[in-house]
């Protein structure tokens, strides 16, 4: 097969592109070998010649082999026929002797006489075998057999000549279809190193980290001069005057917070220590005043109402 050629080198190369279609076209066959015209006609003749002796041959084994097996494969024939059969199959596949062939005459003369019923009871097996093949051939519209022997020639032309030059063609197209995906490939990584390296080790990159430092040198600068103006400039007498009584504010009324927790401390203490029963008591206490209070107040209404 000729190698594969990448059609941008045809682009680039007019001249080139012209001598390689010459030899693909008028020189060289598809698989690389010099085209000469002469020889190949000899060769187209002689291919011919040995298909028609395959064809006669591959007829004659299909007919002995045929006639072999009629009488077992038909009941049509006579019982006097199925022994001549066999020894006139015999004698044409090359199993009699020459010295046996004489006495064996009248029976080949008595398959001569019905050789019209012997023919017909093959031409019947042959259909037979002809329709099983057309069904291999294709077993959803079997071709008819009149059209057998093309099919099967278009067959073989294409498995032979059409296929092997389509599948070269394909790989020729497969390669070139790669080796664009390779440039594309290519193109793709070096403009991805190139942003990297924008981004990452070039100019950006660099002008990015440089105002970072700036920012943070700025920024430190500024820190210092806060803490220098704050030990070169006092704070005011009237600010530090409102601080302390701020400060002074606050420890009042964290003293007084600090009090209240300490009594709520000892109440808690003191309930602690009475336990359930003193807290029961407490209760009681406090229904029984309630329930005196209610008495007094109803005494009160009734000398209200009595005067």
């Amino acid at each position: 097969m000729l190698p594969p050629i990448d059609f941008r080198v045809l682009e680039r190369n007019p001249n080139f592109e012209v001598l390689y279609k010459d030899l693909t076209a008028r020189k060289l066959n598809p698989d690389g070998s010099t085209r000469d015209t002469k020889k190949q006609r000899i060769h187209d003749e002689i291919r011919r010649s040995l298909a028609d002796a395959r064809i006669n041959l591959v007829s004659s084994q299909t007919l002995i082999q045929s006639l072999s097996d009629l009488p077992s494969r038909t009941t049509d024939l006579p019982p006097e026929i199925h022994s001549v059969i066999e020894i006139v199959s015999a004698q044409l596949s090359g199993h009699v002797p020459e010295s046996d062939r004489e006495i064996l005459s009248g029976d080949v003369d008595f398959f001569i006489d019905n050789l019209t019923t012997v023919s017909d009871a093959i031409s019947s097996q042959l259909c037979i075998m002809v329709k099983h093949l057309s069904k291999i051939v294709d077993p959803k519209s079997p071709p008819a057999i009149s059209s057998l022997s093309s099919t099967a020639a278009a067959i073989q032309q294409n498995a032979t000549f059409n296929l092997p030059r389509d599948l070269a063609t394909a790989r020729i197209d497969l390669t070139n279809t790669m080796s664009a995906l390779l440039t594309t490939h290519l193109s793709l990584l070096s403009t991805s190193i190139r942003i990297l390296e924008q981004t990452q080790h070039g100019a950006l990159a660099r002008h990015t980290k440089s105002s970072a430092e700036l920012l943070h040198a700025r920024a430190t600068v500024l820190g210092l001069q806060a803490k220098l103006h704050t030990f070169a400039h006092p704070p005011p007498p009237e600010f530090v005057a409102a601080l302390k009584e701020y400060k002074k504010a606050q420890g009042t009324g964290e003293k007084a917070l600090k009090d209240r927790e300490a009594l709520a401390r000892r109440e808690l203490e003191l309930y602690e220590k009475a336990g359930g029963k003193g807290m029961r008591d407490l209760a009681g206490r406090k229904v029984w005043l309630e329930s005196e209070i209610r008495n007094v107040e109803g005494e009160i209404e009734k000398l209200g109402n009595g005067s």
